[in-house]
């Protein structure tokens, strides 16, 4: 933990006594459960030393990352000299280590001190940051104070009428009306104010059943000693864990007028112990719990061994250490490897790899797990519509279009997929992917495939045949039941050879449009427009050439 100041900097110390209890103490609130803490601890300190100043800070930034947040607060200095400022309510997750304090203007930043607190100084904090809540308490207060004053009144009346000498004859009976008018006075205001301690009792009651706030029983306290000539503010920075985000995306295809659109939003959770209640928002791309170095390369460590007379290999000491070392490599890699990848999304901003997304409009966030979703880009425009079939996979069409817009700052996350305002399902949204092979929108049913022929034809080996020959041939028909003419494209593969004895020959009927399709090895793809109505044949037949004493392994 670091304090940061333009003029000091000073090392950290431990926390001072509790303010609370020394604050119930001295008002004789211990019962007033609804007191609002900020005005608890301020009487409090201000019992303590004249200079401490303890109120609610206000949250300046966020931003959110994966599996944790960074946070910025601001206390305010309002006088000069020597001050301490109390950051009440803070997260009890927090990561004390990233705790930095900076102070704007002519301010020294002297020690700066953290305490956790529980029970009911951790119930004080429940409902902070909540207005509605808070206004309701302080009514509720003041009631209370207003109530605990006329019964004061009251029972000073009562006293007075025991030890008051009423001597002079003829004033008695005034005196006494006097007393019976003030008591009646006093008993009616004490009604009044009982009646209005039950309504306010009720309304707080209802809020806070409706209340955001989430239930903590323990908080962060952070105290800031500074010294100033004038007024000025010093902001609290740190790191809390409990929060992250994922994005999504809506793909929305009019295959009439054949336009695209593309919705971004993130969903944003939270259960840091703190509730964000109009705060300003950053979303980052960056994974903290990523590797932050690379490793170092393997030495490859050699030597010779013999073989013992009964087969026994005995190793050398040298190599067990390589084989150690190598297994722990790969412990190592499997683990990174195995670790799950964490969901990104769009940024307004490329920091150098780095992705920021800051939201325009400030946003509440509960700390209850809740999901908060918001927009967050669209993209939209004109697209190319086809269909699209693998035969030898499935024997359907899909409905593909391409997305010339598709933003690479947009990364890794859900796509709900809509057909003309249908719901057809979901994928996944990956710009390279999406890019190369355009957006799958659903089976196309007024696509027919049928197969025709699937042959497979083993060549005669005899005696004197040093080759023997694998045939196979494949052919599909397509039908296009729309009204109108529709472009398809159809993926086959051809074998590939991996001996230099076995060779491959590949017709294909009509001639492919694509060898190594999109950089697959092996894929092979027909375009071509199918009128309405119309079918097309495609047929593939390849024949496999090897030594008759080897036998045929993989898939054919």
């Amino acid at each position: 933990m670091q304090a940061h100041s333009s003029k000091s900097m000073t090392s950290l110390v431990s926390v001072t006594a509790n303010p609370q209890l020394i604050a119930n103490a001295s008002l004789g609130m211990s019962s007033n459960k609804w007191l609002p803490l900020s005005l608890v601890t301020t009487a409090a300190l201000t019992m303590i030393s004249p200079s401490v100043q303890a109120a609610a800070s206000s949250v300046e930034q966020v931003t959110i990352y994966q599996g944790l947040a960074s946070v910025t607060r601001a206390l305010p200095i309002t006088g000069n000299g020597e001050q301490t400022l109390v950051f009440s309510c803070l997260s009890p997750y927090i990561d004390k280590e990233s705790l930095s304090v900076q102070a704007l203007g002519n301010v020294n930043i002297g020690e700066v001190s953290i305490e956790e607190l529980s029970g009911e100084q951790a119930a004080q904090c429940q409902y902070q940051g909540d207005a509605k809540v808070q206004v309701g308490q302080q009514s509720l207060a003041t009631i209370k104070a207003e109530l605990e004053a006329a019964q004061l009144a009251k029972a000073y009346l009562q006293n007075l009428t025991k030890v008051t000498q009423i001597t002079i004859e003829g004033t008695l009976t005034n005196n006494t009306r006097d007393i019976e008018a003030q008591a009646a006075a006093i008993n009616k205001r004490i009604l009044d104010i009982q009646q209005r301690q039950v309504r306010a009792q009720d309304e707080l009651t209802q809020l806070m059943a409706g209340s955001i706030a989430s239930t903590r029983d323990n908080v962060t306290q952070v105290s800031v000693r500074t010294a100033s000539r004038s007024p000025s503010s010093v902001k609290l920075h740190y790191q809390v864990r409990g929060a992250g985000w994922e994005p999504t995306y809506q793909a929305r295809l009019n295959t009439q007028s054949k336009q695209l659109s593309i919705i971004a939003s993130a969903i944003i959770a939270q259960q840091t112990g703190e509730n964000w209640i109009n705060v300003p928002l950053t979303l980052s791309s960056v994974n903290p719990n990523q590797n932050t170095t690379g490793q170092l390369p393997n030495v490859p460590r050699l030597s010779l061994y013999e073989e013992n007379k009964d087969g026994v290999v005995t190793v050398p000491p040298m190599m067990e250490a390589s084989i150690v070392m190598a297994d722990a490599s790969y412990e190592r890699s499997a683990k990174v490897a195995g670790a799950a990848l964490p969901n990104f999304t769009v940024s307004s901003e490329n920091k150098n790899g780095i992705i920021e997304y800051k939201l325009p409009q400030r946003i509440s966030i509960p700390s209850d797990g809740r999901r908060v979703r918001t927009l967050i880009d669209e993209q939209s425009g004109s697209s190319k519509l086809w269909i699209r079939s693998t035969p030898s996979q499935e024997m359907v069409g899909y409905w593909y279009a391409s997305a010339p817009f598709l933003i690479p700052a947009w990364v890794d996350g859900s796509l709900q997929l809509y057909r003309d305002d249908n719901y057809v399902g979901q994928s996944r949204y990956s710009y390279q992917l999406l890019k190369e092979q355009g957006i799958g929108f659903g089976i196309d049913p007024n696509t027919i495939v049928k197969q025709l022929a699937n042959e497979d034809k083993q060549g005669d080996k005899g005696a004197f045949n040093r080759t023997q020959t694998f045939t196979k041939t494949q052919a599909y028909q397509f039908t296009n039941q729309h009204t109108r003419s529709m472009r398809l494209q159809v993926l086959g593969s051809e074998p590939i050879s991996r001996d230099d004895s076995l060779k491959v020959a590949v017709t294909h009927t009509p001639p492919i449009t694509e060898r190594d399709w999109n950089d697959n090895k092996g894929i092979i793809a027909w375009d071509f427009e199918l009128p309405s109505k119309q079918s097309q044949v495609i047929q593939s037949t390849y024949q496999l050439s090897y030594p008759a004493n080897k036998v045929l392994s993989g898939d054919y």
